[in-house]
């Protein structure tokens, strides 16, 4: 074994830690333990492997610092240490390994500032240390890097301005610098980076117009400058500034004016994010002459006007997001053209008209939002056909004035797990089938559904726990919700409703819902919002709404119940009185109003005490009435029977009566 010069094993379950003993392997010069579940530090004896090359020790559990006697392998050309648990400072002996040429330390929990010596290392090729918690500013000497192709420091704590040397890095052709706190303007210098093709420099706090340099940037690809306090209007010139791009990212920043028209000539184009800016006009005509975008962002902006209806068989449109602007008009008709279609979001805007019948043919739509417009019509224009076949996850249609009944198609949609149609002017009753939402009824299925959605991107607004929350990305992915409160819905709630037992929030409020609470509403076990105020309700609130032990918000206010509020588990984690108001009915903690006895109920033992006291009580009557009857025909008998008895009995009574009349006769002489 000592003679051993490569150790490969990645990619088993390896345990345990690296042993001391290790140094032994004295002509080892590829140690590749990548990919397996080693714990513990790196051996400080590492550096007594004097022949080694390369090192792979990443994806694994280890902890510690990165030992100093790293630097002591000169023969070292590449350090994988990358995810794992290492902590500390990188160590500044690093610096020593003058044949290094990749370096990959990132998600980890490094600290402290990139030590000096690691910009002296002229061979680097790759550095890769995002995802950490480094601190302190790139220095000039980045410069002296002169065969460096790839940098990422993102994700960390960096600060101070980007330096003006970075422009000596001419075989650069990716930099990634997002997720700091860097500020300043980004110098010009880029520009001279020939080979630059992926630039990434969000998240970050630059403050300036749009960068000048970008216009000398021919051969980039991706440019992602979101969220870095850009500002001034988008050149008009774009496509001949970057005929080669692929991903154009300017998402929350400060840019007005308009969107040029040659910005939907760059015939590489895939993805299109301007969202959370302050663009205004229209959108241009120009949007139809793109065959390869996919991804459309154009949300929370000052855009007015229609949404051109110009859009192609052609078209390779998977996601389009055009909320929260002022568009008006009627929906784009020949939109159902674009059959990749996977999501659409066109929410709080000023849309009118009928629901159009183009949104059946969306074959593999997963979201549809056009909430928060003044579209009217019914259901049943939109439900059925090829729309999101058994795709759809999210229908949204919240605050319109759609009047219709629910239609029974819509539970062919079985895979829903959001539905909102809140606010609209609904009619009749829910639906029982509404009990066959898959996802509802057991949320597992979420995990394993493949459904070609970049949850990354995606936002939606639901009202949840009586507020206004946006969800994004991965929590998203997870929510189940029904919301149709704010119609004129009537019956009761359909008994196969309980079959939902993965459904979060449940809200039917501001309806005109009659009957009684489900009876087995706890088997809801996962609800955690549950709100049917404001309606017509009646009977007791049913001690099995105790078994809803994840229920955070409960809302039964101005209905007709009664009787006693339950306690016990959750619902005594409840001590809101607001959620029972307008219930006069209603008794209990935490309402204010004591039911008529606080006492709790009786007991089996209560009731056997009672019983023998009422037993008492009947022998007790059952004597005297006895006593009496015996009593009184042991003398009349005697006298019916006996007639010398009689007979003296009655000449007493007449000598009493004789003696009676006497007294009375002298008192009153």
């Amino acid at each position: 074994m000592t003679s051993l010069i490569f150790l490969y094993f990645s990619g088993n379950q390896l345990n345990g830690s690296i042993p001391d003993s290790i140094e032994q392997l004295s002509k080892l010069e590829i140690i590749d333990l990548f990919d397996n579940q080693l714990s513990g530090s790196i051996p400080n004896n590492i550096g007594q492997l004097s022949k080694l090359k390369r090192i792979y020790l990443s994806d694994n559990q280890l902890s510690g610092s990165i030992p100093d006697s790293i630097g002591q392998l000169s023969k070292l050309e590449r350090i994988g240490l990358f995810d794992n648990q290492l902590s500390g400072s990188i160590p500044d002996s690093i610096g020593q390994l003058s044949k290094l040429e990749r370096i990959g330390l990132f998600d980890n929990q490094l600290s402290g500032s990139i030590p000096d010596s690691i910009w002296q290392l002229s061979k680097l090729e790759r550095i890769d240390f995002s995802n950490n918690q480094l601190s302190g500013s790139i220095p000039d000497s980045i410069g002296q890097l002169s065969k460096l192709e790839e940098i990422d420091l993102s994700n960390n704590q960096l600060s101070g301005s980007i330096p003006d040397s970075i422009g000596q890095l001419s075989e650069l052709w990716r930099i990634d610098l997002s997720g700091n706190q860097l500020s300043g303007r980004i110098p010009n210098s880029i520009g001279q980076l020939s080979k630059l093709e992926i630039i990434v420099l969000s998240s970050n706090q630059f403050g300036i117009g749009f960068p000048e340099w970008l216009e000398l940037q021919k051969t980039a690809i991706i440019v992602d400058l979101s969220n870095a306090s850009i500002s001034g209007p988008l050149p008009k010139n774009i496509s001949l500034m970057m005929p080669m791009l692929n991903g154009l990212y300017l998402a929350n920043n400060l840019m007005n004016g308009s969107i040029p028209k040659s910005l939907f000539n760059l015939k590489y184009l895939l993805d299109l994010d301007l969202s959370n800016n302050m663009l205004s006009g229209n959108i241009p005509k120009s949007l139809c002459n793109s065959k390869s975008l996919g991804l459309l962002d154009l949300s929370k902006n000052m855009l007015s006007g229609n949404i051109p209806n110009c859009w192609r068989n052609n078209q390779s449109f998977n996601y389009i997001d055009l909320s929260s602007n002022n568009l008006s008009g009627l929906f784009p008709s020949k939109m159902a053209r674009l059959s990749s279609l996977i999501i659409l979001q066109l929410n709080n805007n000023s849309l009118h008209g009928g629901l159009h019948v183009a949104l059946k043919n969306f074959p593999f739509l997963v979201i549809l939002d056009l909430g928060e417009n003044t579209f009217s019509g019914n259901l049943t224009s939109i439900v059925g056909s090829k729309i999101g076949n058994y795709s759809l996850k999210v229908l949204r249609l919240r605050k319109n004035l759609i009047s219709s009944y629910i239609p029974l198609e819509l539970c062919s949609l079985s895979h829903l797990q959001i539905l909102d149609l809140a606010d609209n002017n609904l009619t009749g009753r829910i639906p029982p089938c509404f009990g066959k939402f898959l996802t509802m009824v057991n949320a597992t299925q979420l995990i394993y559904e493949s459904d070609n959605v970049n949850w990354e991107l995606a936002t939606l607004m639901e009202v949840v726990k009586g507020k206004y929350l946006e969800y994004k990305s991965k929590p998203l992915r997870f929510e189940t919700s029904i919301d149709l409160s704010s119609n004129n819905l009537i019956g009761s709630i359909p008994e196969e409703l309980i079959s939902l037992k993965d459904l979060h929030n449940l809200n039917l409020s501001w309806n005109h819902l009659s009957g009684q609470i489900p009876e087995k509403i706890g088997q809801m076990e996962n609800l955690e919002s549950l709100d049917f105020s404001e309606n017509g309700f009646s009977g007791t609130i049913l001690s099995s709404m105790s078994g809803l032990t994840k229920l955070s918000h409960l809302n039964l206010s101005y209905n007709n119940l009664s009787g006693p509020i339950p306690t016990g588990f959750q619902l005594q984690t409840l001590e809101d009185p607001t959620m029972y108001v307008g219930n006069p009915q209603l008794c209990g903690a935490p309402l204010v109003k004591k039911c008529l006895s606080d006492a709790l109920p009786p007991t089996t033992a209560d009731f056997k005490d009672n019983d023998e006291s009422a037993l008492k009580r009947m022998w007790f009557y059952i004597i005297v009435m006895l006593g009496f009857a015996i009593g009184f025909w042991g003398v009349v008998g005697t006298l019916i029977f006996v007639k010398s008895w009689r007979y003296a009995y009655f000449q007493w009574v007449d000598d009493v009566a004789h003696w009676i009349l006497v007294v009375i006769t002298l008192k009153v002489a």
